[in-house]
């Protein structure tokens, strides 16, 4: 195979080089380190800490962001490595005290990855720091020295991630915002000036898509708890949903042929909604200062003092107000996506222009990033949450390691507690895949190195050329060619490694298998016994929540404003299902797709879930913000038809709950056929009758609203539980 073969080859499997290039890097910085203390300065713990110090900032770690937020992430987490190391150092010389050690350490340091995904990334690598220093020599004496070279390594990876090859710099999910606002800002105009035109669905379809964060690389996910990523991820959230409203509107005109068409005043919505949305795109791009509020504002009141006038009765009315009522939720929902823009920006919450269901729905704006983090915290402080089970199922898994690792007196005893980093996934179907290569690439690996250590015993040149080399495929083959090609070269690796720090035979390959045999065992048992169906199990009960506090909101809202009762706590409890929910999914993705999973998950769309849980909260603070309770009684005929919209969509959902619950999937449409829909256009024929000979009333038309938005949530629902294929259809704009 010739050099350019080659080369395709290897970019084929590792685009970009990046595997490549990140194994270079902390091959490097981690041999820059160990030869200067262990031949420049003779010492032997200098030089295996700067070696672990840069393998677990840059081998064992994968922190987002560009290169120079990578090296100033792993700076700003040294004085927490120090701590870990020292701590080790000293609950090492007592077994029991090393592993509840290990239990504390382990379960803080996973359970702080809720705050995000540079902490998660760090995860492996900080237990790595407490782990290296908690067996044998136990020589608290030398815990200067063991800083030392800890320091060595993390600087000279952070250096090496800045100017040694430095990583592409990662898209930014702004930037698929922008995309999408632009979009939907020239379908907008569009609809506002030619509706049956101008406007693409297929168009508005694809950029809806490409915001789903299973369609977004890690690096790209706004996933932690500071206000700027719960802002992004949330305007995307709507951002999707205005783009799903502008495309069932495009496709309503088209089947219409146009004939009733947008009034005017609805078309100045359009015309405002398609200002802000191209506003967001300039301010995103940086071209521009953050969007404001004023135009969609000015417009929204225009509209509604417009559309309490009295309407003829009729289909053409009926569908007029209709029409005009989607644009009216667009516009709503251009304000959420600006807001959401502004906070992402750094602007302030403008409270004289932002009207109150703004405000509300962006509760974390102005918070400082630590209240928000320790919100986050108590949120999944629960058994059900799968943050919390992974904290605790890794801890445990630890913790046993080193309890078994000393009273059996393995030597090298950290590298079975590092394979049971290794090996354990969050379900066990996942922990049993990486058991197998890794014990096969151990097992080849020692083998190799039993060999190589008894004909060069004696001869440290030999390791200190090999250790680069075996290096540097040790992380790269992992992704290039499978997990157990990294086992095996890293097997090699700490055999070159420790050979030139103490005089090693054979042994050392034997001891290596041993210890990997047992870290493995022990992370296979714990994941069997603790939680073993990882994040689907939760994520289907924590979906099933978001359904069943989500549709009981929409009744409860529902009684609110018709006079059938009084609001509770109900939103704050869907918010709560809706954040564990999108942890849980969040886990999901990183999780082997097995046939049986596969199959079983096609029936279902998480995603649409999560979304309706989104929209819920949303528009449910809308109307109760600008309906007081009994608002609508006065119209019973309107008020007793969104009544029955509400339970009929809350008891249709009941079905689908229980079979996320119980795993068992259902894959006819919640309550029937989708023209069995919530009536909408009933409800509006009510109000185009009410609205005649009356006194003009807003509040009327806040049934309109009503309506849309459980006609919208009961396709999502269906759409949900439908498969893919099925559910792909103009029927259903959420996909």
């Amino acid at each position: 195979m010739g050099v350019p073969r080659w080369t395709e080859w290897l970019r084929a499997r590792d685009p970009g080089l990046t595997a490549v290039r990140r194994s270079a890097r902390v091959t490097v910085a981690a041999c820059a380190g160990f030869y200067a203390a262990r031949y420049g300065l003779g010492d032997r713990t200098v030089a295996i800490y700067a070696l672990f110090g840069a393998v677990a900032a840059g081998g064992l770690s994968s922190v987002p962001g560009t290169p120079r937020q990578r090296a100033t992430t792993l700076l700003a987490a040294l004085p927490l490595a120090a701590g870990l190391v020292t701590l080790g150092t000293w609950l090492a010389v007592h077994g029991w005290a090393a592993a509840l050690g290990m239990l504390a350490v382990g379960f803080l340091v996973t359970y702080s990855g809720v705050g995000g995904p540079k902490l998660v990334g760090l995860a492996n690598g900080l237990q790595l720091f407490y782990i290296l220093p908690c067996f044998p020599p136990y020589a608290p004496s030398t815990l200067g020295l063991r800083l030392s070279g800890l320091v060595a390594g993390v600087v000279l990876m952070a250096a090496a991630e800045l100017w040694l090859w430095p990583a592409v710099c990662p898209g930014r999910y702004e930037d698929r915002l922008a995309r999408a606002a632009r979009v939907a800002a020239d379908a907008l105009y569009g609809l506002a000036a030619e509706p049956t035109r101008r406007s693409d669905p297929a168009s508005l379809l694809e950029m809806s898509q490409a915001l789903r964060m299973s369609q977004v690389p890690a690096d790209e996910r706004p996933a932690s708890a500071s206000a700027r990523d719960q802002a992004l991820s949330e305007g995307a959230g709507h951002m999707r949903h205005l783009l799903a409203q502008t495309r069932q509107l495009v496709e309503s005109l088209r089947e219409d042929k146009g004939a009733a068409g947008v009034e005017p005043a609805a078309k100045e919505l359009l015309s405002a909604s398609a200002v802000a949305c191209e506003d967001v795109e300039r301010a995103l791009a940086g071209k521009a200062p953050p969007p404001t509020l004023s135009s969609c504002g000015a417009a929204v009141r225009a509209f509604e003092s417009h559309r309490v006038r009295p309407h003829r009765a009729g289909a053409d009315s009926a569908t007029v107000v209709r029409n005009g009522a989607i644009a009216l939720d667009i516009t709503h929902t251009a304000d959420l996506v600006v807001m959401a823009v502004r906070i992402v920006l750094g602007a302030p919450v403008p409270a004289g222009t932002a009207s109150p269901e703004v405000r509300g729905a962006f509760w974390y704006a102005n918070r400082s990033t630590a209240e928000l983090y320790y919100r986050r915290v108590l949120a999944h402080l629960t058994p059900r949450s799968v943050c919390f089970q992974n904290a605790v199922r890794t801890a445990v898994a630890l913790a046993a390691a080193r309890l078994v690792v000393g009273q059996l007196g393995l030597s090298h005893g950290f590298w079975a507690l590092l394979t049971t980093l290794t090996v354990m996934r969050t379900s066990a179907a996942d922990t049993r895949t990486a058991l197998r290569p890794a014990l096969r690439g151990t097992l080849a690996g020692a083998v190799v190195a039993a060999l190589i250590l008894h004909f060069a015993v004696d001869a440290p040149a030999v390791y200190a050329v090999l250790l680069p080399p075996c290096m540097l495929l040790a992380f790269a083959s992992g992704s290039v060619l499978g997990p157990g090609w990294g086992q095996a070269f890293f097997t090699l690796t700490v055999a070159a490694a420790f050979s030139q720090v103490v005089r090693s035979g054979p042994e050392l390959a034997a001891a290596r298998v041993l210890d990997v045999l047992a870290g493995a065992l022990i992370g296979a048992f714990v994941g069997l016994l603790a939680w073993p169906h990882g994040g689907t199990g939760e994520l289907r009960r924590a979906c099933a929540r978001v359904l069943d506090q989500g549709t009981r909101a929409v009744t409860e809202v529902t009684d609110t404003i018709t006079g059938g009762g009084r609001a509770t706590d109900a939103l704050p409890r869907v918010r709560l299902a809706q954040r564990i929910a999108e942890a849980s999914y969040a886990q999901y993705a990183t999780e082997r797709q097995t046939p049986r999973r596969a199959t079983a998950g096609a029936e279902t769309d998480f995603q649409v879930i999560m979304l309706v849980g989104n929209r819920v909260i949303t528009m449910g603070q809308v109307l109760l913000d600008n309906c007081p309770p009994g608002a609508l009684s006065a119209w019973p005929r309107s008020a007793a038809h969104l009544r029955d919209a509400a339970h009929r969509l809350r008891l249709g959902s009941l079905p689908f709950s229980h079979g996320l619950r119980s795993g068992q999937d259902q894959p006819a449409p919640v309550g029937g056929h989708a023209d069995e829909a919530p009536a909408d256009t009933t409800v509006i024929h009510d109000v185009c009758v009410a609205s005649a000979g009356r006194e003009p009333d807003p509040l009327l038309y806040y049934a309109v609203d009503a309506a849309i938005w459980m006609a919208s949530l009961q396709r999502a629902i269906g759409a949900a539980r439908t498969p893919p294929t099925v559910s792909r259809t103009k029927t259903s704009p959420w996909h």
